[in-house]
């Protein structure tokens, strides 16, 4: 009898083990890297992992190559506040990009994306496309391809990106969103001193 309860007890012990890590485990998966999806390590949840399968099919229809430059990224504390822009990044959900060529040219970037990017052809072919096939893109958050998962339960969000977020604070993920904006943060210098260097340039000319 006392062999039952033991063999009984075991079982228990070892199914409830295996419920809990089954249950805590961390949603949050790396993507591999593809001829058509490049760039920063694109840390996606696995309910969105599917998407980019059309993301990489807008990518080579429109002959143009996805840079990565940032995705899913852990918060100091589960239940801290993120902003909007990022909103879908925190959970997993969207990723920053930027456009590039076949040969790896910057065809566009941040402050591209941020400005008129449909009077660039392959562009505006690889956005009206993600769009079509349910993926969220808009003029306010123009660096950043979601699910629209945020926009979609913002009542239901912060309980899920608590525990999305409570899931994966141990594991080894890199802060993708400040390598991101560090990124944009050049980009936008780069083009100031650009302006700059026109701007001086035409001064040089008037005084001569």
């Amino acid at each position: 009898m006392q062999g039952h309860i033991l063999v009984a007890s075991l079982f228990f012990i070892t199914l409830t083990e295996g419920f809990l890590i089954n249950f805590s485990k961390c949603p949050i998966k790396k993507h591999k890297a593809t001829k058509y999806i490049k760039g920063d390590p694109l840390l996606v949840h696995k309910d969105f992992e599917d998407r980019l399968k059309s993301v990489e099919k807008a990518a080579k229809d429109c002959n143009v190559h996805v840079y990565v430059k940032g995705s899913y990224f852990q918060t100091p504390d589960p239940a801290q506040a993120v902003p909007i822009v990022d909103a879908d990044l925190a959970i997993g959900h969207g990723f920053r990009f930027e456009l590039r060529d076949t040969n790896d040219g910057l065809v566009c970037n941040s402050l591209c994306l941020s400005r008129n990017p449909s009077t660039i052809f392959e562009v505006k072919c690889f956005l009206e496309t993600v769009v079509k096939h349910g993926l969220v893109w808009s003029m306010s958050n123009s660096n950043v391809i979601s699910d629209g998962t945020y926009e979609a339960d913002k009542r239901g969000y912060h309980d899920l990106k608590k525990d999305i977020q409570t899931k994966c604070q141990k594991e080894s993920f890199k802060r993708q969103l400040q390598r991101a904006l560090r990124g944009e943060n050049e980009d936008d210098q780069d083009s100031e001193g650009d302006s700059q260097d026109n701007t001086d340039d035409t001064t040089d000319k008037k005084k001569k």
